[in-house]
């Protein structure tokens, strides 16, 4: 039998059990030591983590579900050597635009004026965003397993945004489960864990919450007209972070990321699909922190 603290996940033997039981330590610790704030921006109230010491910041944007707090192991990893924010996605913000001003609201209230910026999935579409929007705070950028503007999949996203509006939150959240389950099948060690821990984040997410991340989507597709030449100007550095065998970001839209952005570092993870950040966790930091400590 596994230890008591796996009862929240699965067991896969003692391996499995002794990864599952130091996450949730882990985690379990995180929460005790790092609290959420607060602020509001254009009358939108943001919450988000705001740690870690040095002089440079790091800004980590969450992806679709939206959390800070799912993205700790980062945090931990990245706390000593910098000042680490990480905001959650309010329900209420339905454009790009008015997602970014509220990042850079956070920012502001926490008197911070140039940044990291570390951004997979849904946050790395926010992340070029942002540092278009906004390219005099943006020192260096990360953009993990993420993709390039597409208007070709509006369509399909509003039929999408029809059908959330219609079904049931406890069939969504279901399915949100299974869609967890299926990305965490390239990291069987740390799946237990993922899999309990992100199905009580996704108890936690409202049908406002998802409503609101895919109008933000729908905006990024529509208004977003991303060009190579947008950032010549900008002073700063691009890494861009792929898997290999990424089912949600393919091999078409990872290769539209590399001509969008021929200046930048590249790292493909082996063998690995949408959730490097999980089944390779010591490669994925270890390659970040090179490239934000380097020159």
């Amino acid at each position: 039998m596994c230890c008591s603290s796996v009862d929240q996940g699965k067991e896969y033997g003692i391996l499995g059990c002794h990864v599952t039981t130091g996450l949730w330590v882990r985690l379990g610790g995180f929460r005790a030591t790092h609290p959420a704030t607060s602020t509001t921006v254009e009358e939108i109230e943001w919450t988000y983590i705001a740690c870690g010491h040095g002089d440079r910041v790091l800004l980590i944007l969450p992806g679709l579900l939206g959390i800070g707090e799912m993205l700790f192991e980062h945090i931990l990893a990245f706390e000593n050597a910098y000042r680490v924010v990480v905001p959650s996605y309010p329900s209420t913000v339905t454009n790009v635009q008015q997602l970014t001003r509220g990042i850079a609201g956070v920012l502001n209230a926490e008197h911070i004026d140039r940044v990291q910026v570390l951004g997979g999935s849904y946050g790395g579409m926010m992340a070029q965003c942002l540092v278009r929007q906004y390219p005099n705070q943006v020192d260096r950028l990360v953009l993990s397993h993420t993709g390039v503007p597409r208007p070709d999949r509006v369509a399909k996203t509003r039929s999408l945004l029809a059908i959330l509006r219609l079904l049931p939150m406890g069939l969504l959240r279901a399915m949100l489960r299974l869609s967890t389950r299926r990305s965490l099948e390239d990291a069987p060690k740390q799946r237990a864990f993922w899999e309990a821990y992100s199905n009580e984040m996704i108890a936690q997410i409202t049908k406002a919450d998802l409503l609101s991340r895919y109008r933000v989507v729908i905006d990024f597709d529509l208004s977003c007209a991303f060009a190579p030449e947008d950032l010549e100007g900008w002073p700063g550095r691009i890494l861009i972070l792929e898997g290999d065998n990424d089912p949600v970001a393919e091999a078409p839209a990872r290769e539209a990321l590399r001509a969008l952005y021929p200046q930048a570092n590249v790292h493909t993870f082996r063998g690995s699909g949408h959730v490097a950040s999980v089944a390779k966790l010591e490669e994925y930091d270890a390659v970040i922190g090179d490239f934000l400590g380097s020159k």
